[in-house]
Protein backbone atom coordinates (compact mmCIF):
# COMPACT_ATOMS: atom_id res chain seq x y z
CA UNK A 1 0.00 0.00 0.00
CA UNK A 2 2.83 2.78 0.59
CA UNK A 3 4.16 1.67 -2.44
CA UNK A 4 1.16 2.50 -4.16
CA UNK A 5 0.66 5.82 -2.47
CA UNK A 6 4.44 6.76 -3.13
CA UNK A 7 3.43 5.77 -6.54
CA UNK A 8 0.31 7.74 -6.78
CA UNK A 9 2.17 11.09 -5.11
CA UNK A 10 4.99 10.99 -7.57
CA UNK A 11 2.67 10.77 -11.04
CA UNK A 12 0.63 13.87 -9.36
CA UNK A 13 3.61 15.70 -8.69
CA UNK A 14 4.99 14.58 -12.34
CA UNK A 15 1.55 16.07 -13.57
CA UNK A 16 1.31 18.98 -11.81
CA UNK A 17 5.03 20.24 -12.79
CA UNK A 18 4.41 19.48 -16.76
CA UNK A 19 1.03 21.69 -16.26
CA UNK A 20 2.74 24.47 -14.55
CA UNK A 21 5.85 24.33 -17.19
CA UNK A 22 3.60 24.03 -20.29
CA UNK A 23 1.61 27.59 -19.89
CA UNK A 24 4.67 29.41 -19.01
CA UNK A 25 6.89 28.05 -22.02
CA UNK A 26 4.06 29.27 -24.30
CA UNK A 27 4.11 33.03 -22.74
CA UNK A 28 7.68 32.36 -22.81
CA UNK A 29 7.76 32.08 -26.48
CA UNK A 30 5.09 34.92 -27.21
CA UNK A 31 7.88 37.32 -24.98
CA UNK A 32 10.28 36.51 -27.24
CA UNK A 33 12.17 34.94 -24.61
CA UNK A 34 12.86 31.82 -27.19
CA UNK A 35 16.60 30.82 -27.61
CA UNK A 36 18.43 33.37 -29.01
CA UNK A 37 19.82 33.20 -32.65
CA UNK A 38 21.96 35.96 -32.87
CA UNK A 39 25.38 36.33 -31.61
CA UNK A 40 28.38 34.93 -34.12
CA UNK A 41 27.64 33.05 -36.73
CA UNK A 42 29.00 29.56 -36.19
CA UNK A 43 30.92 28.42 -39.01
CA UNK A 44 32.57 25.17 -40.40
CA UNK A 45 35.19 24.88 -43.23
CA UNK A 46 36.16 22.45 -45.45
CA UNK A 47 38.28 22.04 -48.37
CA UNK A 48 38.01 19.97 -51.03
CA UNK A 49 40.26 19.54 -54.07
CA UNK A 50 40.92 17.61 -57.57
CA UNK A 51 43.03 14.34 -57.55
CA UNK A 52 45.76 16.06 -58.95
CA UNK A 53 45.77 18.86 -55.87
CA UNK A 54 44.73 17.26 -52.87
CA UNK A 55 47.93 18.18 -51.39
CA UNK A 56 45.93 21.45 -51.39
CA UNK A 57 43.47 21.13 -48.74
CA UNK A 58 45.11 21.86 -45.74
CA UNK A 59 46.52 25.53 -46.49
CA UNK A 60 43.03 25.97 -48.26
CA UNK A 61 41.22 25.26 -44.69
CA UNK A 62 43.38 26.93 -42.69
CA UNK A 63 43.38 30.25 -45.04
CA UNK A 64 39.66 30.32 -45.14
CA UNK A 65 39.67 29.86 -40.90
CA UNK A 66 41.62 32.26 -40.73
CA UNK A 67 40.46 34.97 -42.71
CA UNK A 68 37.06 34.25 -41.33
CA UNK A 69 38.09 34.34 -37.78
CA UNK A 70 40.33 37.86 -37.82
CA UNK A 71 36.91 39.55 -39.87
CA UNK A 72 35.77 39.45 -36.13
CA UNK A 73 32.40 38.32 -37.30
CA UNK A 74 31.74 34.69 -37.16
CA UNK A 75 32.90 31.87 -34.87
CA UNK A 76 34.88 29.28 -36.27
CA UNK A 77 34.03 25.92 -35.34
CA UNK A 78 37.72 24.29 -35.01
CA UNK A 79 38.60 21.33 -37.53
CA UNK A 80 39.87 18.95 -34.89
CA UNK A 81 36.47 19.11 -33.03
CA UNK A 82 34.75 19.54 -36.32
CA UNK A 83 36.44 16.10 -37.03
CA UNK A 84 35.78 14.26 -33.78
CA UNK A 85 31.72 15.15 -33.75
CA UNK A 86 31.44 13.91 -37.29
CA UNK A 87 33.43 11.04 -36.54
CA UNK A 88 31.03 10.02 -33.38
CA UNK A 89 28.29 10.31 -35.25
CA UNK A 90 29.30 8.50 -38.20
CA UNK A 91 29.58 11.17 -40.68
CA UNK A 92 32.63 12.28 -42.69
CA UNK A 93 33.68 15.08 -44.03
CA UNK A 94 32.38 14.84 -47.74
CA UNK A 95 28.76 14.90 -45.72
CA UNK A 96 29.65 18.18 -45.29
CA UNK A 97 28.55 18.71 -48.75
CA UNK A 98 26.07 16.82 -49.39
CA UNK A 99 22.77 18.51 -49.73
CA UNK A 100 20.83 15.29 -48.51
CA UNK A 101 23.72 15.39 -45.66
CA UNK A 102 24.75 18.84 -44.99
CA UNK A 103 21.26 19.90 -42.95
CA UNK A 104 22.30 17.02 -40.71
CA UNK A 105 25.67 18.06 -40.16
CA UNK A 106 24.88 21.24 -40.07
CA UNK A 107 22.65 20.82 -36.84
CA UNK A 108 24.91 18.24 -34.97
CA UNK A 109 27.60 21.05 -35.47
CA UNK A 110 25.34 23.63 -34.33
CA UNK A 111 27.20 25.71 -37.57
CA UNK A 112 25.15 28.49 -39.33
CA UNK A 113 27.10 27.84 -42.70
CA UNK A 114 29.16 25.84 -43.83
CA UNK A 115 32.17 27.33 -46.45
CA UNK A 116 33.15 24.92 -48.52
CA UNK A 117 37.09 25.81 -50.63
CA UNK A 118 37.82 23.88 -53.75
CA UNK A 119 41.15 23.58 -55.35
CA UNK A 120 40.18 23.89 -59.40
CA UNK A 121 43.83 24.09 -60.53
CA UNK A 122 46.98 24.84 -59.87
CA UNK A 123 49.64 25.14 -62.62
CA UNK A 124 53.23 26.26 -63.03
CA UNK A 125 54.42 28.06 -65.66
CA UNK A 126 58.37 28.97 -65.72
CA UNK A 127 59.36 32.76 -66.49
CA UNK A 128 61.34 33.49 -69.54
CA UNK A 129 59.82 30.29 -71.21
CA UNK A 130 60.51 26.63 -71.48
CA UNK A 131 64.06 27.07 -73.25
CA UNK A 132 65.20 29.72 -71.29
CA UNK A 133 69.03 29.59 -70.45
CA UNK A 134 68.27 31.40 -67.04
CA UNK A 135 66.34 30.26 -64.06
CA UNK A 136 64.08 33.19 -63.59
CA UNK A 137 61.62 31.54 -61.18
CA UNK A 138 57.72 30.51 -61.94
CA UNK A 139 54.82 31.94 -61.74
CA UNK A 140 51.80 29.92 -60.01
CA UNK A 141 48.17 30.64 -61.58
CA UNK A 142 45.66 29.11 -58.56
CA UNK A 143 42.18 28.64 -59.44
CA UNK A 144 39.71 28.33 -56.34
CA UNK A 145 35.91 27.43 -55.92
CA UNK A 146 34.39 29.00 -52.44
CA UNK A 147 30.92 27.87 -51.67
CA UNK A 148 28.56 29.12 -48.51
CA UNK A 149 25.61 26.39 -47.70
CA UNK A 150 23.32 26.98 -45.29
CA UNK A 151 23.59 24.50 -42.89
CA UNK A 152 19.87 24.94 -41.98
CA UNK A 153 18.57 24.49 -44.97
CA UNK A 154 21.34 22.91 -47.45
CA UNK A 155 20.99 25.54 -50.41
CA UNK A 156 24.45 27.19 -51.51
CA UNK A 157 23.85 30.90 -50.38
CA UNK A 158 26.83 32.16 -52.59
CA UNK A 159 29.18 30.45 -54.99
CA UNK A 160 32.08 32.00 -56.77
CA UNK A 161 35.25 31.16 -58.15
CA UNK A 162 38.60 33.60 -57.84
CA UNK A 163 41.82 33.23 -59.94
CA UNK A 164 45.26 34.57 -58.07
CA UNK A 165 49.13 34.22 -59.61
CA UNK A 166 52.15 34.08 -57.08
CA UNK A 167 55.94 34.11 -57.96
CA UNK A 168 57.64 30.56 -57.35
CA UNK A 169 60.90 31.54 -56.83
CA UNK A 170 64.02 29.49 -57.49
CA UNK A 171 64.05 26.89 -54.61
CA UNK A 172 67.12 27.89 -52.28
CA UNK A 173 69.16 25.74 -49.62
CA UNK A 174 66.97 22.88 -47.99
CA UNK A 175 63.89 24.07 -50.04
CA UNK A 176 62.72 21.75 -52.80
CA UNK A 177 60.96 22.87 -55.78
CA UNK A 178 57.84 21.83 -54.17
CA UNK A 179 58.23 23.49 -50.63
CA UNK A 180 58.41 26.41 -52.78
CA UNK A 181 54.87 26.03 -55.02
CA UNK A 182 53.11 25.20 -51.48
CA UNK A 183 54.57 28.29 -50.05
CA UNK A 184 53.41 30.32 -53.71
CA UNK A 185 49.95 28.54 -53.15
CA UNK A 186 49.77 29.70 -49.58
CA UNK A 187 50.21 33.13 -50.58
CA UNK A 188 47.74 32.65 -53.25
CA UNK A 189 45.68 31.43 -51.23
CA UNK A 190 45.37 34.21 -48.53
CA UNK A 191 44.87 37.04 -50.73
CA UNK A 192 41.65 34.76 -52.19
CA UNK A 193 40.15 34.21 -49.07
CA UNK A 194 40.61 37.96 -47.96
CA UNK A 195 38.67 38.77 -51.03
CA UNK A 196 35.93 36.33 -50.18
CA UNK A 197 35.22 37.09 -46.26
CA UNK A 198 35.15 40.63 -47.22
CA UNK A 199 32.16 39.76 -50.26
CA UNK A 200 31.01 37.10 -47.74
CA UNK A 201 30.45 40.21 -44.92
CA UNK A 202 28.08 41.61 -47.30
CA UNK A 203 25.54 38.75 -47.78
CA UNK A 204 25.37 37.92 -44.21
CA UNK A 205 24.08 40.48 -41.28
CA UNK A 206 25.77 41.28 -38.78
CA UNK A 207 23.99 39.68 -35.85
CA UNK A 208 24.60 40.09 -31.66
CA UNK A 209 22.30 39.80 -28.68
CA UNK A 210 21.34 42.13 -26.19
CA UNK A 211 23.16 42.43 -23.29
CA UNK A 212 21.26 44.79 -20.87
CA UNK A 213 18.09 47.28 -21.07
CA UNK A 214 18.68 49.47 -18.85
CA UNK A 215 17.06 53.54 -19.20
CA UNK A 216 16.02 52.79 -22.10
CA UNK A 217 19.10 51.89 -23.91
CA UNK A 218 20.26 48.17 -24.75
CA UNK A 219 23.47 47.25 -24.68
CA UNK A 220 24.52 44.47 -27.38
CA UNK A 221 27.31 42.21 -27.22
CA UNK A 222 29.33 43.70 -30.36
CA UNK A 223 32.14 46.25 -30.48
CA UNK A 224 33.65 49.25 -32.55
CA UNK A 225 35.65 46.80 -35.04
CA UNK A 226 32.03 45.60 -36.34
CA UNK A 227 29.75 48.26 -35.93
CA UNK A 228 29.60 52.04 -36.34
CA UNK A 229 27.66 54.53 -34.61
CA UNK A 230 24.31 55.36 -36.73
CA UNK A 231 23.36 51.42 -37.17
CA UNK A 232 20.62 50.17 -36.77
CA UNK A 233 19.74 47.04 -35.50
CA UNK A 234 16.44 45.02 -35.35
CA UNK A 235 15.42 42.61 -32.16
CA UNK A 236 13.67 39.50 -33.30
CA UNK A 237 12.92 36.04 -32.97
CA UNK A 238 12.89 32.85 -34.85
CA UNK A 239 10.33 30.45 -33.90
CA UNK A 240 8.47 27.73 -35.63
CA UNK A 241 10.18 26.41 -39.39
CA UNK A 242 8.94 27.16 -42.49
CA UNK A 243 8.97 23.21 -44.25
CA UNK A 244 9.10 22.66 -48.12
CA UNK A 245 7.53 19.27 -49.59
CA UNK A 246 10.86 17.25 -48.49
CA UNK A 247 10.16 17.99 -45.16
CA UNK A 248 13.66 20.08 -44.72
CA UNK A 249 13.12 23.44 -43.43
CA UNK A 250 13.40 26.22 -45.86
CA UNK A 251 13.08 29.30 -43.13
CA UNK A 252 12.06 30.52 -39.66
CA UNK A 253 8.61 32.53 -38.83
CA UNK A 254 10.33 35.59 -37.91
CA UNK A 255 9.15 38.19 -35.22
CA UNK A 256 10.51 41.46 -34.98
CA UNK A 257 9.80 43.25 -31.12
CA UNK A 258 12.19 46.59 -31.76
CA UNK A 259 14.69 48.62 -33.83
CA UNK A 260 17.81 50.33 -32.31
CA UNK A 261 20.03 53.09 -33.66
CA UNK A 262 24.05 52.42 -32.10
CA UNK A 263 24.41 56.00 -30.27
CA UNK A 264 27.69 54.87 -28.48
CA UNK A 265 30.49 52.26 -29.01
CA UNK A 266 32.74 50.89 -26.60
CA UNK A 267 35.54 48.30 -27.27
CA UNK A 268 33.35 45.11 -26.42
CA UNK A 269 30.06 46.51 -26.56
CA UNK A 270 27.34 48.58 -28.48
CA UNK A 271 24.82 51.03 -26.73
CA UNK A 272 21.29 51.50 -28.92
CA UNK A 273 18.61 53.74 -28.43
CA UNK A 274 15.25 52.10 -29.40
CA UNK A 275 13.38 53.98 -31.91
CA UNK A 276 10.72 51.65 -31.87
CA UNK A 277 8.33 48.68 -31.05
CA UNK A 278 6.83 46.15 -32.60
CA UNK A 279 3.82 43.80 -31.22
CA UNK A 280 3.82 40.00 -31.77
CA UNK A 281 2.06 40.86 -35.37
CA UNK A 282 4.60 43.38 -36.11
CA UNK A 283 2.56 46.19 -35.87
CA UNK A 284 4.72 49.15 -34.23
CA UNK A 285 3.42 50.13 -31.00
CA UNK A 286 1.69 53.69 -30.46
CA UNK A 287 3.52 53.75 -27.17
CA UNK A 288 7.20 52.31 -26.91
CA UNK A 289 6.68 49.46 -24.69
CA UNK A 290 10.43 48.48 -23.99
CA UNK A 291 9.84 45.57 -21.89
CA UNK A 292 9.48 43.45 -25.39
CA UNK A 293 13.05 43.84 -25.44
CA UNK A 294 14.68 40.58 -23.31
CA UNK A 295 18.45 39.83 -22.36
CA UNK A 296 19.49 37.69 -25.50
CA UNK A 297 17.18 38.14 -27.71
CA UNK A 298 18.98 37.66 -31.45
CA UNK A 299 19.96 41.01 -32.97
CA UNK A 300 21.10 41.82 -36.48
CA UNK A 301 21.67 44.73 -38.30
CA UNK A 302 19.12 46.20 -41.05
CA UNK A 303 19.51 48.79 -43.74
Amino acid sequence: MKRINLLFTLTFCLVICVLTITPSISAQRLSGESSPKGGKPRIVVLATASSTTTWTTNVTTATLEDALTQSGRFEVIAGAQRDRLLKEQGFNNSDLVDPQQATKVGKLLSARYIIVGNALDVTVKKKGGGFSPIDLGSEIKTRIQVQMIDAETGIVKTSKSFEEKANKPTATGVQTDNDAIRDAYRKAMEAIATKFVAEMGETVPTETVVLLVRGGRVALDIGGEQVKVGQEFEIYTQDEPILGPDGKPRGYITTKYARLRVAEIEPGLSWATVIATYDENGAPDAAMKLERIKKNMAAKRVK
